[in-house]
């Protein structure tokens, strides 16, 4: 039978919260923090030497700040700005992760998997102890391989390749490389063990390794500008040149290009400010779900990554490694972060999950380490820790014969009206929305259930979220909720009307 509309309606007059921190004693003030930073990174440029760099501060889906300076090109006079590319360095063993998590999720490997079976030039490896069997993709995720830290066995001449161009390179150096410590018994920073990973990514897919990321990574996440190894020509004129200040007092041009060959998995990438923030809007959940970018890598995966594992001794105190991530312990909080240094280039990018922030630095002087710390420290204390996101308050209820209603309020979303029901076989529709000055007028549909479709003593919580473009500016919410029923009508007395109000605070 056709369903009828009713004339009565239910009016519920509610408010919204602003959009503000619950129960500090002053509201955090966003822009005077961010020129305390902004100070720092300057302070901290000037004492380390630095040439050129950048940094960005990551709310959600938008950079919330950025501040450059210096040069990208000193002797060329060309400033660094908003597109000059920097080289990323073993941040980019966060991304070689996540791919190993995309193959791990599509079946093609398993953590536990011994990586000789997908790489299995290692059977050449000196294993006096019988252990490598036991090395896993988890092993070498985790720097806990027991393998060297370095690609190259031995120390390196001026005149020498930057690192191996070939994988037929690391084959011949693989009877001089042994296997050190008791896999999964300690944290052993590896670039070796990533590398192998770059490997089982090419194995399994059929691509290289920049293929493999361009197509299921960085092409997703709309990182369009960034790119492994060699810069391509049309993006010459934004790339930054590298320095060198530790041996001179002068800074020494190392130009703007390199080649890390066959280690490309453990340190390639380069990209703009820009695209590292979509990396981490991505890390912080920020795009829509069904977009390209969140089907980049299921949640659960990513944050399985997080999960601390093996202590790294660090002298901060901590700090553990997850998968391919570092996490940091600041009091209540966890920071999952990586920094990089190549060349010349220094740079760190950091998450916090709680406040829905993160940031991102560059800098193209090897002298930049104590700013590259001093710089993310500040980003992290002065601004992503003083903005976490408080629980909100009880939510406003009101009732209405046997149903209640509540608002839903959490900071920086849409809202939500819950309506708990008596039985199951309920619908709650939005509608539609209309502002009139600082009111919203909201209609609603609730469908209830016909004769002989009612689920007794069921309570069932019915949840419809407001969009914030709907609600505009507005200071007070009114619903209007028309009720239907399968199958026949169903009246709805005026006095049974629910009629609430809150003042904002």
């Amino acid at each position: 039978m056709e369903t009828k509309l009713l004339s009565a309606t239910v009016l519920c007059l509610l408010s919204i919260e602003g959009l503000r921190a619950q129960g500090a004693s002053a509201p955090f003030d966003f822009a005077a923090a961010w020129r305390e930073v902004e100070a720092e990174f300057a302070t901290q440029c000037e004492q380390s030497g630095v040439v050129g760099a950048s940094i960005a501060f990551v709310r959600g889906g938008q950079i919330a700040a950025s501040a450059h300076r210096g040069f990208a090109d000193r002797e060329g006079g060309r400033a660094v700005d908003a597109e000059t590319i920097y080289h990323w360095a073993s941040c980019t063993k966060t991304l070689t992760g996540i791919a190993t998590m995309q193959l791990r999720d599509r079946g093609r490997l398993r953590l536990e998997q011994p990586i000789v079976e997908l790489v299995p030039e290692l059977r050449e490896v000196h294993d006096l102890r019988g252990q490598l069997e036991a090395v896993t993709v988890r092993h070498l995720m985790q720097h806990a391989g027991g393998f060297r830290a370095g690609t190259w066995p031995w120390g390196g001449e001026s005149w020498h390749p930057h690192e191996p161009q070939h994988w037929s390179q690391l084959v011949a150096m693989m009877p001089y490389t042994a296997i050190e410590f008791g896999p999964g018994s300690k944290f052993a920073y590896s670039n070796f063990g990533i590398v192998l990973l770059g490997r089982a990514i090419e194995q399994l897919s059929g691509d290289d390794y920049e293929v493999y990321m361009e197509k299921n990574v960085l092409r997703p996440l709309g990182m369009r500008s960034s790119y492994f190894d060699v810069t391509p020509y049309h993006q010459q004129r934004h790339r930054s040149h590298s320095y060198a200040r530790s041996d001179s007092a002068a800074p020494r041009d190392l130009g703007p290009d390199f080649d890390t060959g066959i280690t490309v998995s453990n340190g390639g990438l380069n990209a703009p400010i820009g695209d590292m923030a979509r990396y981490v809007s991505f890390l912080l959940s920020a795009y829509p779900n069904g977009s390209d970018a969140a089907a980049t890598l299921q949640r659960s995966s990513l944050e399985e990554m997080w999960v601390p594992t093996i202590p790294t001794g660090s002298r901060a105190g901590d700090e553990h490694i997850g998968l391919c991530f570092f996490v940091q312990q600041h009091g209540q909080q966890r920071v999952y972060t990586h920094t990089g240094g190549q060349r010349g280039f220094v740079s760190f990018f950091y998450v916090h999950p709680a406040s829905k922030t993160g940031a991102v630095g560059a800098f193209n002087t090897d002298s930049a380490g104590p700013a590259m710390a001093a710089v993310r420290r500040a980003c992290i204390e002065r601004l992503s820790l003083r903005m976490i996101e408080t629980p909100a308050a009880p939510p406003a209820e009101a009732t209405w014969k046997t149903y209640s209603l509540r608002l839903q309020r959490e900071l920086g979303k849409s809202h939500e009206l819950v309506l708990t029901v008596p039985s199951g076989g309920h619908e709650l529709h939005y509608e539609r929305a209309k502002l009139d000055g600082k009111v919203v007028d909201v209609e609603l549909r609730l469908v209830t259930p016909g004769m002989g479709e009612v689920v007794a003593a069921a309570l069932e919580d019915l949840t419809v979220t407001l969009p914030a473009e709907d609600l505009g500016s507005a200071e007070r919410v009114r619903f209007h909720i028309s009720t239907w029923q399968r199958g026949a009508q169903y009246l709805v007395e005026p006095a049974h009307e629910p009629a609430a109000s809150f003042d904002l605070h």
